[in-house]
């Protein structure tokens, strides 16, 4: 970043995600005022204050999803972002495409971060019953993404594949990889363990594969799945408080990003099985990656994406057979000494290569690719 009297103001906008995201503002925001910008998060339903450096301004945000994007989004976010008068500004949603096209009408500069494939997780989602309206959401969602991507700044995606779908903009990739604890000064939680656990963190929906995973744990008797998130709904709570597996699991609730360390570290094995929708099979979801910063060998879904990317840091199974989930997790919990291999390597791999550390550097060279423009 140029050396200026005035700070750089960046305005990030959200109308989806709660401002305490990891992306978003663990990682994103704390690193750009980390480095000397001036940065403010819109975000909805959070009382205004200051965090990590970073200037918190809430909006009134909406559950029901038209109003979210009818309202809040052209109401309040766009009304919020012209108020800040920042010189660059950063919005996460697919539905704030509209609001960024108009920032960009005045001159801003402006990045879209795409966290997702948003046209292939569309297929998958619960809240859609009509599978063809499903397609036509999906295929109306690509024209809209890559019709404009063009008047952008630039792109930040999440993944590489999806930095594939917009590879004629020369997006910049920049990972989910974890922010690094020190590793010897994580603290312990108070958890009571009894036998070896097997950790789960992250949104409980159905598509995440936990009906299986907690299937698999009826017939294992000598280890326990922790949950370390919150459920989806009511309905899928009750859904899974109901299978035979429940016997053997302890749901943790859910804490903020920069908390879970202290449960993933006090776990002895991370899990991580979700289904194969569209949106899934490439992914590089954050789990994984938080697993191995806390040294854990992991069971994965057998995806070839996947297996292709983190070799033998895991054992693979069919994230749709609770048997095959069963015997992998039953490998890794009668062998401890293959899983102090497996977890000495994850947690060498984090540490040098797979770390936000390194990764916010890309984040950092797209912001000083958008200031020269």
């Amino acid at each position: 970043m140029e050396n200026t009297d005035r700070k750089i103001k960046v305005c990030h906008l959200t109308s989806v995600h709660r401002y305490t995201d990891n992306r978003v503002f663990f990682k994103e925001c704390t690193t750009l005022a980390e480095s000397g910008y001036d940065v403010t998060l819109v975000a909805p339903n959070v009382e205004n204050h200051d965090r990590n450096g970073v200037h918190l301004v809430g909006v009134k945000g909406h559950t029901n999803r038209f109003k979210r994007i009818f309202i809040t989004a052209f109401r309040y976010v766009y009304r919020e972002a012209k108020r800040q008068k920042a010189d660059v500004y950063h919005f996460h949603d697919t539905e704030l495409i509209p609001v960024g096209l108009m920032l960009r009408l005045k001159g801003k500069r402006v990045i879209y971060d795409v966290h997702e494939n948003n046209a292939g997780a569309i297929l998958s989602r619960s809240y859609v019953k009509s599978s063809f309206f499903k397609k036509i959401l999906s295929f109306s969602i690509k024209v809209l993404e890559k019709g404009s991507a063009r008047f952008f700044s630039t792109i930040v995606t999440a993944r590489p594949d999806i930095t594939e779908i917009f590879k004629k903009h020369k997006p910049f990739t920049v990972r989910n990889f974890p922010v690094l604890p020190d590793y010897d000064s994580i603290p312990d939680v108070d958890v009571d363990k009894t036998k070896t656990s097997v950790i789960y963190v992250g949104g409980m929906t159905e598509i995440r594969g936990l009906i299986t995973l907690i299937q698999a744990f009826e017939k294992i008797d000598n280890a326990e799945l922790w949950l370390l998130g919150f459920f989806g709904n009511d309905g899928f709570r009750a859904a899974c408080e109901s299978e035979a597996g429940w016997k053997n699991t302890k749901f943790l609730g859910s804490v903020e990003a920069d908390q879970i360390f202290g449960y993933i570290k006090k776990a002895d094995i991370g899990v991580v099985t979700f289904l194969p929708v569209p949106n899934h099979i490439t992914t590089l979801a954050n789990k994984p990656f938080e697993y191995m910063a806390c040294g854990l060998p992991i069971v994965m879904s057998n995806f070839e994406y996947w297996q292709n990317f983190f070799k033998d840091s895991a054992l693979y199974a069919d994230p749709a057979d609770a048997d095959d989930v069963r015997e992998k997790l039953q490998t890794l919990i009668d062998n401890p000494e293959l899983r102090n291999k497996m977890g000495e390597k994850n947690l060498h791999l984090t540490q040098t290569e797979y770390n936000w550390e390194l990764e916010s550097k890309v984040l950092l060279e797209a912001y000083e690719f958008v200031l020269s423009k």
